[in-house]
């Protein structure tokens, strides 16, 4: 059976402070490299905290900005893929939370924008149009950003274009840790697909982020669960296991029967 070493980094990162949200980065690959993980997951918006809306002209970057360079240059040192979130300067004054995933040689691999704005996210970001399915070497990635987890649509889609495993970068707060656990481990068993959740931890003015980060195997059997534990942890992650021919529930679908789903209400 086929399996990857994943190493999440429930972390909390400094506002507004990327020096040293880039140190805790450092810090967490070098013990994800001991480990001999191959992949790495941090939060969302993590190089630069949560709640920078009012502050994206000075914080926002491309994928080739300073804090993403500096991001790409410690996946090439440590020899590792990475998630990594961060505000995305976009065309014109339009900005987008952003997921990058980065290979092991410090080449982008691809860019998700988060396509299901949360709350006041709506007032300073523009919501992303695609879904993402990044082939690389460990497997098929699909992207997915915090609130995207709560619209079951989405990790099927990414299910449907062959996605052999979901990355979903998160900064859920009280009182919603209970959602999250429970559709995080739906999002696997409905769609018989390996989901990694990475939350963060720590305190944004009223935000108090949660935790309860997590590796789930295809059958939603968690394998790692971090609870309120701050820090960095590594697990084996299967990503070809045996399932129930019984249930093949992409296979079972009725596709005739849900065009419901595409209308506007």
């Amino acid at each position: 059976m086929k399996a990857i070493k994943v190493s999440i980094a429930q972390l909390s990162p400094k506002l507004g402070d990327k020096q040293h949200n880039l140190q805790l980065i450092s810090d967490a690959m070098i013990k994800a490299e001991k480990d001999q993980a191959d992949l790495i997951v941090f939060p969302e918006l993590f190089l630069t905290g949560y709640s920078v809306g009012e502050s994206l002209g000075q914080l926002a970057e491309t994928e080739d900005g300073p804090g993403m360079t500096e991001v790409r240059k410690l996946c090439l040192e440590h020899g590792i893929y990475a998630a990594i979130s961060f505000p995305e300067q976009g065309e014109g004054k339009h900005y987008y939370i952003s997921s990058a995933l980065i290979d092991n040689n410090g080449d982008v691999l691809g860019v998700y924008r988060k396509s299901h704005l949360f709350d006041e996210e709506k007032k300073y970001f523009t919501p992303g149009a695609e879904f993402k399915v990044i082939e690389t070497p460990l497997g098929k990635i699909g992207m997915m950003i915090c609130f995207d987890v709560e619209f079951p649509e989405i990790a099927r889609s990414l299910k449907l274009q062959g996605a052999d495993m979901i990355v979903i970068v998160n900064a859920n707060m009280h009182p919603y840790e209970l959602q999250h656990h429970i559709f995080s481990r739906a999002r696997a068993m409905e769609n018989e697909i390996p989901i990694i959740i990475c939350n963060r931890l720590g305190i944004e003015g009223d935000l108090d982020f949660c935790g309860d980060s997590m590796v789930i195997d295809a059958t939603g059997e968690i394998l790692l669960q971090m609870k309120q534990a701050e820090g960095l942890k590594t697990v084996d992650m299967p990503i070809d296991q045996q399932l129930d021919p019984k249930m093949s529930y992409t296979a079972n679908r009725r596709a005739d029967l849900y065009s419901k789903l595409v209308e506007r209400f």
